[in-house]
């Protein structure tokens, strides 16, 4: 039993006639749109519901699974994996049959004949780890989002808590564009020669030279009228260093969608859509279908060490001179789970060029992608020798730098960076630079760039925000939300973004920060198939967000307008600003709008005795009356 229709076909490839192989296509459960679906009176227990269609499909799965002498559930190897395979376990559990769990980190047959042997059953840490992250989310979600509703006076809007440390992200960074003062300054340089080479130097200054500055250098130095003074310039002291550029390890998910997004132009969405297909695998020929890729969500750069033999034979069959003669193990970054190898090809043999046939031209690009950079991952470093030479005029000190490559290793594979034509010079401390003539150069600082799809993802995997199975879909959803807006791969927020984001990190700066966010994170992933850690986890974040809840909020304006008056205006702009060209407004919306306490006969919940009765208007005209303590009360009543 797998996820994908895809990967089933061609998982049965590998398989004779006795065996069955079916697909849930994807998730078959999940909490409820459209209410809270935790039991708070049974320690938050979730309260899962058939997603639309999918009793039906596990219906005919269920019945297929009466005829089998032992259930294999296959789905992905992660967290969203594993609790798709306990949803599936729950219901095929009543059959009394064998059950096993198989996670496959590659489609192939050698890895599905292994993973039949194991016989593993259910990771019961990873089931308690998702269900704490997703009902953690659930909360945070259900408990924000009405106030944004109430405190912005916009209907509709939504509060997630990863989604909305990375919407802080975006809008810090178009804040600092906005507020970015360019400066001008100027760099001097000096062409000439050293014993019959062609040099240009470069002053050295520890601060940016402006006009002024720059008129003083060239008066002391005495190049106006006539540059005579300029023929005593001696070259002082050289300085060098040996140069070791190692190749960049083998792709992480975070690390493939930046690659992909600047090298290729794919948003993070096609890179995984892409990277899936690879995975999955390919009808190779008239043999049977075969992954191209192992499984593409993982935070680790990790080569196994099989999968590093087949690479060092590929290369010293076909590129013997590159091939690394050591090989250390590249150090995962601080928040890596390492719970995957990297994203690798599966047989270096099948080369981009040998099954392009077999290829869409995006799914050649970036199987092209990944399997170069595996390549080049086992490769000798670049070798050679930096050398500063500096010269003395007076006070003022120029410099040259020079490279001079001994062995250009990596770099010379496939599309790699074309042969850098240094030189090495036999200068000695002494020797006097002819000068020619001058430049001056007027240069400008640049304001920071906004992020792109491939460097938000970069930004979470390097700061431990968010993981890899949610990368994408964190991007996503704040682009359905309308809270930011991608243009020309450059991202940036929209005004009702800026609007959401200036609210949230007032009221909720406690539970959206970075450091707060990547921490939990990391609570998330030490907890144990003890229920208990789970339960304490919860509560404790609960605890934390009504105790903000009931802190009294923070006033505020943006761009010295009251928050109030966007409510009537286009708000979905790019880069923080309201757009013209579009006539859509926000508008409220008549059932989620509550009516102002003040405006009703506030009177104590007659149930709980602690909230407020609270009144909405109904779908049907008709005035709800409930208390303010919901979910956590479910008094309700309707007029009559």
């Amino acid at each position: 039993m797998v996820e994908s229709p895809t990967k089933a076909t061609t998982i049965a490839s590998y398989l004779d006639k006795d065996w069955v192989v079916v697909a849930t296509k994807g998730h078959i459960k999940d909490l409820p749109a459209k209410s809270y679906g935790i039991d708070f009176r049974n320690f938050f227990e979730p309260e899962y519901e058939w997603l639309k269609g999918k009793k039906t499909v596990f219906s005919a799965i269920k019945t297929k699974a009466k005829l089998a002498s032992v259930i294999y559930i296959a789905s992905d190897p992660d967290r969203e994996g594993e609790i798709i395979a306990k949803h599936c376990f729950d219901e095929l559990i009543k059959l009394k049959k064998p059950i096993f769990r198989l996670r496959l980190k590659e489609i192939s047959k050698e890895e599905v004949n292994r993973q039949i042997g194991l016989k593993s059953g259910l990771d019961l840490a990873e089931i308690e780890s998702q269900i704490a992250r997703r009902v953690v989310d659930r909360i945070f979600g259900f408990e924000v989002s009405p106030d944004l509703w109430k405190q912005l006076k916009i209907s509709s809007l939504s509060a997630g808590r990863v989604q909305s440390t990375v919407l802080h992200w975006i809008c810090e960074r178009e804040k600092e564009i906005q507020n970015f003062s360019k400066e001008i300054y100027y760099q001097l340089k000096l062409n000439g020669s050293v014993l019959g080479d062609e040099v240009s130097l470069e002053y050295q200054t520890k601060e940016k030279l402006d006009s002024k500055s720059i008129q003083n250098l060239v008066s002391e130095l005495g190049i106006f009228p006539e540059p005579a003074r300029l023929k005593e310039i001696l070259l002082s002291q050289i300085k060098k260093k040996n140069i070791k550029r190692n190749p960049p390890p083998a792709f992480s998910t975070a690390s493939l969608q930046e690659t992909s997004s600047r090298v290729l132009g794919f948003d993070s969405k096609k890179t995984m859509r892409l990277a899936q297909m690879l995975f999955e695998g390919k009808q190779i020929g008239s043999g049977e279908r075969v992954g191209l890729i192992t499984y593409m969500r993982t935070d680790s750069t990790r080569v196994s060490d099989s999968k590093r033999e087949l690479g060092e034979i590929y290369l010293k069959k076909h590129f013997p001179g590159l091939v690394s003669e050591s090989h250390t193990p590249k150090k995962q970054k601080k928040y890596s789970q390492d719970a995957h190898e990297a994203v690798i090809p599966i047989n270096p043999n099948y080369t981009p060029d040998s099954i392009s046939s077999y290829l869409s031209p995006d799914e050649k690009k970036l199987y092209t992608l990944i399997w170069e950079r595996f390549l080049v991952s086992l490769m000798k470093p670049e070798l050679g020798e930096e050398t500063i030479y500096e010269f003395q005029k007076d006070k003022h000190t120029f410099f040259y730098k020079n490279e001079f490559i001994t062995d250009p290793g990596f770099k010379v594979f496939g599309k790699g960076e074309k042969k850098k034509n240094f030189k090495r010079f036999d200068w000695k401390v002494g020797d006097s630079f002819l000068y020619n003539s001058h430049s001056i150069e007027e240069k400008q600082t640049e304001p920071p760039v906004r992020y792109t799809g491939g460097k938000l993802v970069q930004k979470m995997e390097d700061t431990g925000v968010g993981r890899p199975s949610t990368y994408g879909s964190i991007i996503e959803t704040l682009k359905t939300r309308k809270y930011i807006v991608e243009y020309h791969k450059s991202i940036g927020p929209t005004a009702l973004g800026m609007i959401v984001d200036e609210y949230l990190f007032l009221n909720f700066q406690e539970m959206i920060g970075e450091s707060f966010t990547k921490d939990l994170e990391n609570k998330l992933d030490q907890i144990t198939e003890d229920k208990s850690s789970r339960i304490s986890l919860i509560q404790n974040f609960y605890d934390s967000l009504l105790g903000l809840l009931r802190t009294p909020r923070k006033k505020y304006t943006i761009a010295g307008r009251k928050h109030s008056k966007y409510k009537e205006e286009t708000l979905s702009g790019p880069f923080g600003k309201p757009n013209p060209n579009r006539s859509a407004k926000i508008k409220a919306s008549t059932t989620r709008i509550s009516i102002p306490l003040e405006q009703t006969n506030a009177k104590t919940c007659p149930v709980c005795k602690e909230g407020v009765v609270k009144t909405k208007l109904g779908k049907n005209g008709k005035t709800i009356y409930f208390c303010s303590r919901y979910p956590h009360c479910d008094y309700i009543t309707y007029e009559p």
